[in-house]
């Protein structure tokens, strides 16, 4: 409990003109504990000022705390219930609360892996050639050149997590659950594009994935089709083709 500011200076005024604890708590402005604890408080910092809390102190200190980044910097995938548990065994005993408001403090958040594409070294040797095989190539090359990839559909169900809103014990209600089946189907779809235009979209038969035959096949299907659009120059579009074919009719042998 706290005194306030007037009733702490009348105690103080009338222990200095030699009254007692017993004498001032007959007054009774405070209990006698409290009068006591007033005066010894005066008498070892000559005020009046009650000091402030300095509130509960941390569970680890400095080091430790600066150790716990150094762990989390070495391996950004361990959790904090990991790194509680490795804290333990430096001497700290703290949750995994503790340890991520300790990572906070270093500004050091919990947040979804991004997900690009793995690179072997080979990958990333063989992109470097190619960016240096073509880093001089103009506008009016890029257009002889057809892009072209290939995406897998889900026919039933979502990839990935979906969020809904409901209230506890909602859990399995109808409503608010999404239905999964073991093995889902699945469709591959080609496309292309190039400088002359978006080519039309190719669809493998349910749960086909794509191939070196499937993509010959797609390859000789829709090329022509593509090249018999109409072209500012027939020549080059005439050259192309032939090579596309020729190059389709080496990888065959």
């Amino acid at each position: 409990m706290v005194t306030c500011k007037e009733t702490r200076a009348v105690i103080i005024a009338l222990h200095k003109k030699a009254l007692t604890g017993k004498d001032i708590a007959a007054s009774k402005i405070a209990p006698k504990s409290t009068i006591y604890r007033i005066i010894k408080n005066f008498k070892e910092s000559g005020s009046i000022v009650v000091k402030k809390a300095s509130g509960r102190p941390r569970k680890s200190p400095k080091r430790q705390d600066h150790l716990l980044k150094l762990i989390q910097l070495w391996d950004r995938n361990t959790t904090s219930t990991e790194l509680a548990q490795e804290w333990q065994q430096a001497g700290v005993s703290a949750s995994a609360c503790t340890v991520r408001r300790r990572l906070l403090e270093d500004d050091l958040v919990s947040r979804r892996a991004a997900k690009k594409p793995l690179l072997s070294r080979n990958n990333i040797r063989d992109r470097l050639i190619f960016c240096k095989r073509y880093r001089d190539w103009t506008a009016e090359d890029w257009g002889k050149v057809i892009f072209s990839d290939e995406s897998p559909f889900l026919l039933f169900g979502e990839p990935g997590k979906k969020l809904v809103r409901r209230r506890q014990g909602e859990r399995y209600h109808q409503s608010y659950v999404m239905p999964t089946v073991k093995h889902p189907e699945i469709i591959h779809v080609w496309g292309c594009f190039s400088a002359k235009g978006v080519g039309s979209l190719t669809n493998l038969p349910k749960n086909t994935a794509m191939n070196k035959e499937w993509h010959q096949h797609i390859l000789r299907e829709r090329i022509p089709q593509i090249f018999s659009q109409p072209s500012r120059n027939s020549l080059v579009t005439n050259n192309a083709f032939s090579s596309m074919m020729e190059h389709l009719a080496i990888r065959q042998k």
